[in-house]
Order: C-alpha cells, then sequence, then structure tokens
C-alpha cells in the first residue's frame, strides 16, 4: 500500500467516523474502498471499546463507592447506642432493620435512657402488644417508640418464657403504658413486674386463660353461664 493510498484510507475513515460515509463510498478504485470500509469497521470496534472502559476517574469514584459502607438504618443506629450504654442487653443475631431485640433484665433502665437521651429522646410510647410466635416458641412484647423533637420512630421486641412471661413494666416511664401493659398482660398473661396496678382491663378479673394465645381453651362456663365457642348468632 503505497503513502497516497494509506493517507486517502485515514482520511476517509476520519470523515466516515464523523458521519461523512460519502468519503468511503465514492473512492473509485475498488481495492483501496474495500480497505478503507475495513478499516472503518475496525476504527469504529476500538471506538466502542474505548467508551465501554471506565476511565480512571471513573474507576476511582466506583472503588470509593465499593469502599463505602452502606448507611445505618434508625434501628441500628439506636441499636448501637443501647449496646454502648447496655451491653449485653442487644440480641444482635435476631435484630434487624426493622426492630431491635432486646434482653427483658435492663429494659426499665434502657426505655428511661431512650426517652431522655439528646440523640434519642423517645418521649411517646405508640403501642405494646404481645405476640404469640407459636406454640412450642416463646412469647415476644413489642413496643412502638416516637420522637416528637427528632421525627423519628423504632420498635423494640423482647421475648419471655411461655411458661413463666415476665418484662420489666415501663409504665412510670410512658403513663399510657399503663393500658397498653393490662390490655397485653389481659391477652397473653405476661407480667409486666413493677406495674403498680396490673390486673385485667377488658375481661372479668377471673376469667380463666389468655385469649390470644395460640394455646388457649374458652372456659366451658363461667358463674354458671354456657360461654359458646362458635360465633353463629353473634352478629
Amino acid at each position: 500500500m503505497t503513502d497516497n493510498q494509506e493517507q486517502l484510507i485515514q482520511e476517509a475513515v476520519e470523515k466516515a467516523l464523523q458521519g461523512d460515509m460519502d468519503a468511503v463510498n465514492n473512492i473509485e478504485d475498488r481495492v483501496t474502498r474495500s480497505k478503507a470500509k475495513a478499516a472503518l469497521v475496525k476504527a469504529k470496534r476500538e471506538a466502542a471499546k474505548t467508551s465501554a472502559e471506565p476511565s480512571s476517574e471513573d474507576k476511582s469514584e466506583e472503588s470509593a463507592t465499593e469502599s463505602k459502607p452502606a448507611p445505618l438504618s434508625l434501628n441500628q443506629k439506636i441499636a448501637g447506642i443501647i449496646a454502648s450504654q447496655f451491653p449485653g442487653t442487644v440480641d444482635e443475631e435476631s435484630s434487624s432493620e426493622t426492630h431491635i431485640q432486646l434482653q427483658p433484665a435492663k429494659w426499665f433502665d434502657v426505655a428511661q435512657y431512650l426517652r431522655d437521651d439528646p440523640a434519642c429522646l423517645f418521649d411517646s410510647l405508640q403501642c405494646v402488644t404481645g405476640v404469640d410466635l407459636g406454640e412450642e416458641s416463646e412469647l415476644e412484647v413489642r413496643y412502638n417508640l416516637h420522637s416528637m423533637t427528632h421525627r423519628h420512630a423504632v420498635e423494640i421486641r423482647i421475648a419471655c418464657a411461655r411458661n413463666n412471661p415476665k418484662v420489666p413494666s415501663v409504665e412510670t416511664v410512658w403513663h399510657i403504658g399503663d393500658w397498653f401493659e393490662r390490655e397485653t398482660y389481659d391477652m397473653f398473661g405476661i407480667e409486666f413486674e413493677g406495674h403498680r396496678d396490673l390486673r385485667r382491663i377488658l375481661l372479668p378479673d377471673d376469667w380463666e386463660g389468655w385469649p390470644l394465645r395460640k394455646d388457649y381453651e374458652v372456659q366451658e362456663t363461667y358463674h354458671g353461664i354456657v360461654v359458646p365457642k362458635v360465633k353463629e348468632g353473634w352478629e
């Protein structure tokens, strides 16, 4: 290939890459035109390969992104605060992004801390409820806490033994916990230790059993009155 022919092909390919295909198609010599088209295909392939490879700047940004840890959820942040102040209290294996699992022993102290600490300020107890995880499993108490100052919320979960379920009461920390804990006691039989007036709130004091447990069996009679076991005719 002569220098003139190589120069012609190079110029034609450069124009074609800029959108002027006539520079290649109008080459009179068939052999030279074929070589120009082959050179154009090769040039396009190289250009595509180069554009697909990230630049050194892009690579550094990707590397920085990969090395940067994912941001912690609020539950994880609060769990870290509790763990630092009350070692051994957080059950890390059972906690997740959606809730914090705690051991029951120091719950009263933890509750006071969550209410008063400036980083937490959970001044509102939204709900307390019991959960039966199955006849062969434990019972659980779940607390939904909200901060009117920070506008953030977390869920605390505390498991307790089915045969002797006890959890420290927090009704003196959040006074609305009074009725919440009584209802949970009434339905699940979970004893809130330290509650100043723990008694049934929906059922009579001498009712037998805990209606929302999965192993609950309705008593046959109540003060001589037959207790119906089906809802037929109730509606």
